[in-house]
Protein backbone atom coordinates (compact mmCIF):
# COMPACT_ATOMS: atom_id res chain seq x y z
CA UNK A 1 0.00 0.00 0.00
CA UNK A 2 1.44 3.35 -1.07
CA UNK A 3 0.43 6.92 -0.32
CA UNK A 4 -0.16 7.59 -4.04
CA UNK A 5 -2.42 4.58 -4.55
CA UNK A 6 -5.96 5.91 -4.78
CA UNK A 7 -7.43 2.47 -4.18
CA UNK A 8 -5.14 1.47 -1.33
CA UNK A 9 -8.03 0.97 1.10
CA UNK A 10 -10.16 -0.88 -1.42
CA UNK A 11 -7.32 -3.32 -2.10
CA UNK A 12 -7.74 -4.49 1.50
CA UNK A 13 -11.27 -5.70 0.66
CA UNK A 14 -11.20 -9.46 -0.16
CA UNK A 15 -11.94 -10.01 -3.85
CA UNK A 16 -11.85 -6.32 -4.78
CA UNK A 17 -10.03 -5.78 -8.08
CA UNK A 18 -9.47 -2.19 -9.27
CA UNK A 19 -7.91 -3.52 -12.46
CA UNK A 20 -11.11 -5.31 -13.45
CA UNK A 21 -13.17 -2.20 -12.73
CA UNK A 22 -10.77 -0.03 -14.71
CA UNK A 23 -11.25 -2.18 -17.82
CA UNK A 24 -15.04 -2.29 -17.51
CA UNK A 25 -17.77 -0.24 -19.19
CA UNK A 26 -21.01 0.52 -17.35
CA UNK A 27 -24.05 2.04 -19.04
CA UNK A 28 -26.27 4.20 -16.82
CA UNK A 29 -29.69 4.89 -18.33
CA UNK A 30 -31.43 7.73 -16.54
CA UNK A 31 -29.34 10.43 -14.87
CA UNK A 32 -31.80 11.84 -12.36
CA UNK A 33 -31.48 11.39 -8.60
CA UNK A 34 -30.89 7.63 -8.69
CA UNK A 35 -28.63 7.86 -11.73
CA UNK A 36 -26.58 10.58 -10.02
CA UNK A 37 -25.89 8.39 -7.00
CA UNK A 38 -25.15 5.29 -9.05
CA UNK A 39 -22.84 7.08 -11.50
CA UNK A 40 -21.00 8.79 -8.63
CA UNK A 41 -20.48 5.48 -6.84
CA UNK A 42 -19.23 3.70 -9.96
CA UNK A 43 -16.82 6.50 -10.80
CA UNK A 44 -15.40 6.47 -7.27
CA UNK A 45 -15.04 2.69 -7.51
CA UNK A 46 -12.85 3.17 -10.59
CA UNK A 47 -15.08 1.99 -13.43
CA UNK A 48 -13.06 2.74 -16.56
CA UNK A 49 -15.86 3.95 -18.83
CA UNK A 50 -19.30 5.30 -18.04
CA UNK A 51 -21.92 5.86 -20.73
CA UNK A 52 -24.66 8.18 -19.45
CA UNK A 53 -27.97 8.29 -21.32
CA UNK A 54 -30.80 10.73 -20.57
CA UNK A 55 -32.68 13.18 -22.84
CA UNK A 56 -33.71 15.61 -20.09
CA UNK A 57 -32.29 18.83 -18.70
CA UNK A 58 -31.55 19.73 -15.07
CA UNK A 59 -34.45 21.28 -13.14
CA UNK A 60 -34.40 23.08 -9.80
CA UNK A 61 -36.28 20.18 -8.20
CA UNK A 62 -33.36 17.87 -9.06
CA UNK A 63 -30.93 19.78 -6.85
CA UNK A 64 -32.05 18.39 -3.48
CA UNK A 65 -31.37 14.78 -4.54
CA UNK A 66 -28.65 14.97 -7.20
CA UNK A 67 -25.07 15.15 -6.01
CA UNK A 68 -23.66 15.88 -9.47
CA UNK A 69 -25.85 18.94 -10.18
CA UNK A 70 -25.56 22.51 -8.89
CA UNK A 71 -27.71 25.63 -9.35
CA UNK A 72 -25.56 26.68 -12.31
CA UNK A 73 -26.56 23.46 -14.12
CA UNK A 74 -30.28 24.24 -14.30
CA UNK A 75 -31.31 24.08 -17.96
CA UNK A 76 -28.26 22.08 -19.05
CA UNK A 77 -28.53 18.49 -20.33
CA UNK A 78 -28.33 16.18 -17.34
CA UNK A 79 -25.73 14.01 -19.05
CA UNK A 80 -23.40 16.95 -19.71
CA UNK A 81 -23.66 18.32 -16.18
CA UNK A 82 -23.11 14.86 -14.68
CA UNK A 83 -20.15 14.12 -16.95
CA UNK A 84 -18.45 17.37 -15.95
CA UNK A 85 -18.87 16.63 -12.23
CA UNK A 86 -17.73 13.03 -12.62
CA UNK A 87 -14.57 14.25 -14.34
CA UNK A 88 -13.68 16.08 -11.14
CA UNK A 89 -14.38 13.01 -9.00
CA UNK A 90 -12.49 10.47 -11.09
CA UNK A 91 -10.13 11.74 -13.77
CA UNK A 92 -9.35 8.18 -14.87
CA UNK A 93 -12.99 7.39 -15.73
CA UNK A 94 -13.97 8.12 -19.33
CA UNK A 95 -17.50 9.53 -19.29
CA UNK A 96 -19.57 9.65 -22.48
CA UNK A 97 -22.75 11.75 -22.20
CA UNK A 98 -25.64 10.85 -24.51
CA UNK A 99 -28.44 13.41 -24.36
CA UNK A 100 -30.94 11.09 -26.03
CA UNK A 101 -33.52 8.57 -24.99
CA UNK A 102 -32.40 4.96 -24.73
CA UNK A 103 -33.14 3.77 -28.26
CA UNK A 104 -31.29 6.69 -29.86
CA UNK A 105 -28.57 7.02 -27.23
CA UNK A 106 -27.06 3.57 -26.71
CA UNK A 107 -26.78 0.94 -29.40
CA UNK A 108 -27.45 -2.76 -28.88
CA UNK A 109 -23.79 -3.44 -29.62
CA UNK A 110 -22.79 -1.11 -26.79
CA UNK A 111 -25.20 -2.84 -24.42
CA UNK A 112 -23.79 -6.21 -25.45
CA UNK A 113 -20.22 -5.07 -24.78
CA UNK A 114 -20.96 -3.44 -21.41
CA UNK A 115 -19.96 -5.25 -18.24
CA UNK A 116 -23.23 -4.08 -16.67
CA UNK A 117 -26.22 -1.88 -17.53
CA UNK A 118 -27.97 0.12 -14.82
CA UNK A 119 -31.55 1.30 -15.17
CA UNK A 120 -32.30 4.44 -13.14
CA UNK A 121 -35.53 5.39 -14.85
CA UNK A 122 -38.71 7.02 -13.59
CA UNK A 123 -41.37 5.48 -15.83
CA UNK A 124 -42.64 1.98 -16.39
CA UNK A 125 -42.55 2.11 -20.18
CA UNK A 126 -38.94 3.29 -20.26
CA UNK A 127 -37.99 0.51 -17.85
CA UNK A 128 -39.70 -2.09 -20.04
CA UNK A 129 -37.95 -0.74 -23.11
CA UNK A 130 -34.56 -1.06 -21.42
CA UNK A 131 -35.41 -4.56 -20.23
CA UNK A 132 -36.34 -5.60 -23.75
CA UNK A 133 -33.25 -4.13 -25.39
CA UNK A 134 -30.97 -5.77 -22.83
CA UNK A 135 -32.73 -9.08 -23.49
CA UNK A 136 -31.97 -8.86 -27.21
CA UNK A 137 -28.22 -9.00 -26.54
CA UNK A 138 -28.17 -10.78 -23.14
CA UNK A 139 -26.81 -7.65 -21.41
CA UNK A 140 -26.67 -7.94 -17.59
CA UNK A 141 -29.14 -5.45 -16.14
CA UNK A 142 -29.39 -3.95 -12.65
CA UNK A 143 -32.59 -1.93 -12.37
CA UNK A 144 -33.67 0.26 -9.47
CA UNK A 145 -36.82 2.03 -8.40
CA UNK A 146 -37.72 4.26 -5.47
CA UNK A 147 -40.86 5.29 -3.63
CA UNK A 148 -41.39 7.70 -0.73
CA UNK A 149 -39.84 5.43 1.94
CA UNK A 150 -39.00 2.24 0.06
CA UNK A 151 -37.26 0.97 -3.01
CA UNK A 152 -36.46 -2.08 -5.11
CA UNK A 153 -33.41 -3.46 -6.88
CA UNK A 154 -34.04 -5.93 -9.69
CA UNK A 155 -31.44 -7.96 -11.53
CA UNK A 156 -31.77 -9.81 -14.82
CA UNK A 157 -28.44 -11.38 -15.71
CA UNK A 158 -29.73 -14.06 -18.10
CA UNK A 159 -32.85 -14.14 -20.28
CA UNK A 160 -33.73 -17.57 -18.90
CA UNK A 161 -34.35 -15.96 -15.52
CA UNK A 162 -37.54 -14.36 -14.29
CA UNK A 163 -37.46 -10.58 -14.66
CA UNK A 164 -39.27 -7.50 -13.43
CA UNK A 165 -41.59 -7.73 -16.42
CA UNK A 166 -42.72 -11.15 -15.19
CA UNK A 167 -44.15 -9.50 -12.05
CA UNK A 168 -46.43 -7.24 -14.12
CA UNK A 169 -49.60 -7.81 -16.07
CA UNK A 170 -49.66 -7.45 -19.84
CA UNK A 171 -51.51 -4.14 -19.37
CA UNK A 172 -48.85 -2.81 -17.01
CA UNK A 173 -46.08 -3.77 -19.43
CA UNK A 174 -47.70 -1.58 -22.08
CA UNK A 175 -48.09 1.47 -19.80
CA UNK A 176 -47.68 4.98 -21.19
CA UNK A 177 -44.33 6.66 -20.62
CA UNK A 178 -45.47 8.95 -17.80
CA UNK A 179 -43.04 9.54 -14.91
CA UNK A 180 -44.85 8.35 -11.80
CA UNK A 181 -43.24 6.83 -8.77
CA UNK A 182 -40.51 4.47 -9.90
CA UNK A 183 -42.37 1.66 -8.11
CA UNK A 184 -46.01 2.32 -8.94
CA UNK A 185 -48.24 4.36 -11.21
CA UNK A 186 -51.13 5.34 -8.92
CA UNK A 187 -54.21 7.07 -10.27
CA UNK A 188 -53.76 9.78 -7.65
CA UNK A 189 -50.64 11.09 -9.36
CA UNK A 190 -46.88 11.01 -8.90
CA UNK A 191 -45.23 10.27 -5.57
CA UNK A 192 -42.10 11.88 -4.17
CA UNK A 193 -38.90 10.39 -2.87
CA UNK A 194 -35.99 11.66 -0.80
CA UNK A 195 -32.21 11.55 -0.98
CA UNK A 196 -32.15 9.02 1.87
CA UNK A 197 -34.25 6.48 -0.01
CA UNK A 198 -32.40 7.25 -3.22
CA UNK A 199 -29.00 6.70 -1.58
CA UNK A 200 -30.10 3.39 -0.04
CA UNK A 201 -31.31 1.97 -3.34
CA UNK A 202 -28.29 3.33 -5.22
CA UNK A 203 -25.94 1.66 -2.72
CA UNK A 204 -27.56 -1.73 -3.27
CA UNK A 205 -27.52 -1.20 -7.05
CA UNK A 206 -23.84 -0.27 -6.92
CA UNK A 207 -22.91 -3.37 -4.92
CA UNK A 208 -24.87 -5.58 -7.30
CA UNK A 209 -23.23 -3.93 -10.31
CA UNK A 210 -19.69 -4.21 -8.92
CA UNK A 211 -20.15 -7.86 -7.98
CA UNK A 212 -21.54 -8.52 -11.47
CA UNK A 213 -18.45 -6.89 -13.02
CA UNK A 214 -16.26 -9.08 -10.81
CA UNK A 215 -18.16 -12.18 -11.87
CA UNK A 216 -19.24 -12.92 -8.31
CA UNK A 217 -22.53 -14.89 -8.07
CA UNK A 218 -25.48 -13.13 -6.45
CA UNK A 219 -28.06 -15.25 -4.61
CA UNK A 220 -30.96 -12.86 -5.26
CA UNK A 221 -32.61 -11.26 -8.28
CA UNK A 222 -34.86 -8.78 -6.50
CA UNK A 223 -34.51 -6.89 -3.22
CA UNK A 224 -37.10 -4.86 -1.38
CA UNK A 225 -35.72 -2.07 0.84
CA UNK A 226 -38.00 -0.45 3.44
CA UNK A 227 -36.47 2.43 5.35
CA UNK A 228 -39.36 2.94 7.81
CA UNK A 229 -39.22 -0.64 9.07
CA UNK A 230 -35.49 -1.21 8.54
CA UNK A 231 -36.19 -4.28 6.45
CA UNK A 232 -34.25 -5.39 3.40
CA UNK A 233 -35.16 -8.78 1.99
CA UNK A 234 -35.01 -10.69 -1.28
CA UNK A 235 -38.21 -11.22 -3.22
CA UNK A 236 -38.74 -14.39 -5.26
CA UNK A 237 -39.88 -13.80 -8.85
CA UNK A 238 -41.55 -16.42 -11.05
CA UNK A 239 -41.02 -16.54 -14.80
CA UNK A 240 -44.23 -15.53 -16.60
CA UNK A 241 -45.02 -17.44 -19.78
CA UNK A 242 -46.42 -14.34 -21.50
CA UNK A 243 -43.55 -11.98 -20.62
CA UNK A 244 -41.97 -10.89 -23.93
CA UNK A 245 -38.60 -9.82 -22.48
CA UNK A 246 -36.77 -13.13 -22.76
CA UNK A 247 -35.95 -13.38 -26.45
CA UNK A 248 -32.36 -12.66 -27.46
CA UNK A 249 -31.36 -12.16 -31.07
CA UNK A 250 -31.04 -15.52 -32.82
CA UNK A 251 -28.26 -16.07 -35.31
CA UNK A 252 -24.90 -14.52 -36.01
CA UNK A 253 -24.33 -10.77 -35.94
CA UNK A 254 -22.33 -9.43 -38.89
CA UNK A 255 -19.95 -6.52 -38.36
CA UNK A 256 -20.70 -3.56 -40.64
CA UNK A 257 -17.93 -1.19 -41.72
CA UNK A 258 -20.33 1.77 -41.58
CA UNK A 259 -21.17 3.70 -38.39
CA UNK A 260 -24.29 5.63 -37.45
CA UNK A 261 -22.99 8.74 -39.22
CA UNK A 262 -23.37 6.99 -42.56
CA UNK A 263 -26.42 7.77 -44.68
CA UNK A 264 -29.41 5.57 -45.35
CA UNK A 265 -28.31 5.38 -48.99
CA UNK A 266 -24.80 4.26 -48.06
CA UNK A 267 -26.19 1.53 -45.84
CA UNK A 268 -28.55 0.30 -48.55
CA UNK A 269 -25.67 0.18 -51.03
CA UNK A 270 -23.57 -1.89 -48.62
CA UNK A 271 -26.23 -4.60 -48.33
CA UNK A 272 -27.22 -7.31 -50.77
CA UNK A 273 -29.81 -6.40 -53.44
CA UNK A 274 -33.34 -6.67 -52.08
CA UNK A 275 -32.27 -6.50 -48.43
CA UNK A 276 -34.52 -4.33 -46.26
CA UNK A 277 -32.71 -2.63 -43.34
CA UNK A 278 -34.99 -1.71 -40.43
CA UNK A 279 -34.74 0.34 -37.26
CA UNK A 280 -36.06 -0.65 -33.84
CA UNK A 281 -37.89 2.67 -33.44
CA UNK A 282 -39.91 4.56 -36.00
CA UNK A 283 -38.50 7.78 -37.42
CA UNK A 284 -40.42 10.70 -38.98
CA UNK A 285 -40.66 11.02 -42.74
CA UNK A 286 -41.11 14.12 -44.85
CA UNK A 287 -44.84 14.91 -44.97
CA UNK A 288 -46.59 14.23 -48.24
CA UNK A 289 -49.99 15.49 -49.37
CA UNK A 290 -52.50 12.70 -49.88
CA UNK A 291 -54.11 14.62 -52.72
CA UNK A 292 -51.14 16.24 -54.47
CA UNK A 293 -48.43 13.71 -53.46
CA UNK A 294 -45.22 15.79 -53.86
CA UNK A 295 -43.34 17.17 -50.89
CA UNK A 296 -44.28 20.70 -49.99
CA UNK A 297 -41.92 23.53 -50.76
CA UNK A 298 -42.05 24.56 -47.09
CA UNK A 299 -40.43 21.30 -46.08
CA UNK A 300 -38.16 21.08 -49.08
CA UNK A 301 -35.52 18.37 -49.13
CA UNK A 302 -34.70 18.08 -45.44
CA UNK A 303 -33.63 14.63 -44.37
CA UNK A 304 -36.09 14.37 -41.51
CA UNK A 305 -39.36 16.16 -40.83
CA UNK A 306 -38.96 18.50 -37.85
CA UNK A 307 -42.42 20.07 -37.57
CA UNK A 308 -45.51 18.20 -36.36
CA UNK A 309 -47.85 19.79 -38.90
CA UNK A 310 -47.51 21.81 -42.07
CA UNK A 311 -49.75 22.59 -45.05
CA UNK A 312 -49.50 21.60 -48.66
CA UNK A 313 -48.27 24.56 -50.70
CA UNK A 314 -50.50 23.49 -53.58
CA UNK A 315 -53.89 22.74 -52.03
CA UNK A 316 -53.57 23.96 -48.42
CA UNK A 317 -54.41 20.61 -46.82
CA UNK A 318 -52.92 19.86 -43.41
CA UNK A 319 -50.11 17.35 -43.80
CA UNK A 320 -50.15 14.68 -41.13
CA UNK A 321 -46.86 13.31 -39.79
CA UNK A 322 -45.66 10.05 -41.32
CA UNK A 323 -43.39 7.50 -39.68
CA UNK A 324 -41.56 4.37 -40.71
CA UNK A 325 -38.93 1.93 -39.51
CA UNK A 326 -37.88 1.00 -43.08
CA UNK A 327 -34.63 2.81 -43.82
CA UNK A 328 -35.35 2.74 -47.55
CA UNK A 329 -38.28 5.09 -46.84
CA UNK A 330 -35.87 7.75 -45.56
CA UNK A 331 -34.19 10.27 -47.82
CA UNK A 332 -31.01 8.59 -49.17
CA UNK A 333 -28.84 11.39 -47.81
CA UNK A 334 -30.38 11.19 -44.29
CA UNK A 335 -27.76 10.20 -41.74
CA UNK A 336 -28.57 7.24 -39.55
CA UNK A 337 -27.99 9.24 -36.36
CA UNK A 338 -30.48 11.84 -37.64
CA UNK A 339 -32.99 9.01 -37.92
CA UNK A 340 -32.47 8.00 -34.29
CA UNK A 341 -29.98 5.17 -34.84
CA UNK A 342 -27.45 5.10 -31.96
CA UNK A 343 -23.75 4.18 -32.10
CA UNK A 344 -22.98 0.49 -32.59
CA UNK A 345 -26.64 -0.36 -33.14
CA UNK A 346 -27.47 -3.89 -34.28
CA UNK A 347 -29.92 -3.45 -37.14
CA UNK A 348 -32.32 -6.16 -38.31
CA UNK A 349 -32.21 -6.66 -42.07
CA UNK A 350 -35.06 -8.51 -43.76
CA UNK A 351 -33.84 -10.63 -46.65
CA UNK A 352 -35.86 -11.30 -49.85
CA UNK A 353 -36.73 -14.78 -48.55
CA UNK A 354 -38.34 -13.24 -45.46
CA UNK A 355 -35.66 -14.28 -42.97
CA UNK A 356 -33.60 -11.79 -40.95
CA UNK A 357 -29.90 -11.12 -40.60
CA UNK A 358 -28.29 -8.86 -38.01
CA UNK A 359 -25.73 -6.14 -38.73
CA UNK A 360 -23.76 -4.28 -36.07
CA UNK A 361 -22.64 -0.79 -36.96
CA UNK A 362 -19.07 0.16 -36.15
CA UNK A 363 -18.13 2.67 -33.45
Amino acid sequence: MTENDRFARERLVPGWDPGTFGRATAVVVGVGALGNEVAKNLALAGIGRLVLCDPDTVETTNLSRSVLFGPHDVGRPKTDAAAEALGRLSADTVVEPRAHDLAAGVGLGELASAAVVLGCLDSLRSRMRLLGRCALVEAPLVDGGTGPWEGEVRLRLDTREACYGCTLTAHQRSADDVPWSCLDAPAAGPLGTSIGTTALVAAWMTQAALLTVLGRPLPYRMLRVESLTGRCAPVVMTRAADCPHHRPIEGDVTACALNNRATAGELAAALAPGAEPLTWSRFPLLPRCGACHPYTEAVGDRAVADTPFSRCERCGRVLRPRFSNRLRDAAPHARLDELGVPPEEILPVRQPRGDYTWHRLSS
